[in-house]
């Protein structure tokens, strides 16, 4: 089944196209995407860029890869390029969430693709690090986001709330409080922190984040 928002992409980009495919396979677009962005007193930047994009077809429930296979951004940690040429456009929760909430394609395109190439292109061409901001590599960018989205300090705190959200409210409700206050997490104030992340995943992502991670 063709992913919601796809033909307004490749309708909005005339240059890129799907390939051919056996059944099963995941869907490939190639081609040139036409950059045309500005953001605040930044400079515009206005160039092509040739990108893979490989869309699983559990998405939205698998988040695409892209690749710009163009070489036009470098290939480098630096400039947020995994070593398979795959590009970070965020941190794997945020994508899950927004994925969760929005399965358009030409949406994920525009929240985070093009965000990237904006910020990459300006480092590249003006030596302006990425305005949107940019988390470590690796892990230790997925516990820094965690951090910043929970509003802990701990990874043992990270793996508790994450515990805490892959259980049924009223089981986690009534396990120790991750924060270390003695107290039932029904008892302390964190609980209402935890229950705000509830309906961003269901509980069996949450569960599959703490197994990645821990």
């Amino acid at each position: 089944m063709t992913p919601k928002g796809l033909d307004a992409f490749l309708a909005d980009n005339p240059l890129v196209r799907l390939e051919p495919m056996a059944q099963d396979a995941p869907l490939t677009l190639t081609g040139k995407v036409l950059l045309n962005h500005h953001h605040g007193d930044y400079p515009v930047i206005r160039e092509y860029l040739s990108l893979k994009v490989t869309i699983p077809r559990k998405y939205p429930h698998e988040p695409p890869v892209f690749e710009e296979v163009g070489k036009v951004i470098p290939k480098s940690e630096n400039y947020h390029v995994n070593p398979d040429g795959s590009l970070c456009l965020g941190s794997p929760f945020r994508i899950m969430t927004f994925l969760h909430d929005e399965s358009c394609f030409n949406s994920f395109y525009q929240s985070f693709f093009i965000p990237y190439g904006y910020a990459a292109l300006l480092k590249k061409h003006h030596g302006i690090e990425f305005i949107f901001g940019e988390l470590k590599h690796g892990d230790d960018g997925e516990f820094e986001d965690f951090q910043a989205l929970f509003d802990v300090q701990s990874k043992k705190e990270i793996i508790g709330f994450l515990y805490a959200l892959s259980l049924k409210k009223r089981v986690a409700n009534k396990i120790d409080c991750f924060c270390g206050c003695s107290s039932r997490l029904g008892k302390c104030l964190i609980h209402h922190r935890v229950n705000s992340f509830r309906k961003r995943l269901p509980r069996c992502r949450y569960s599959l984040l703490k197994e990645r991670l821990f």
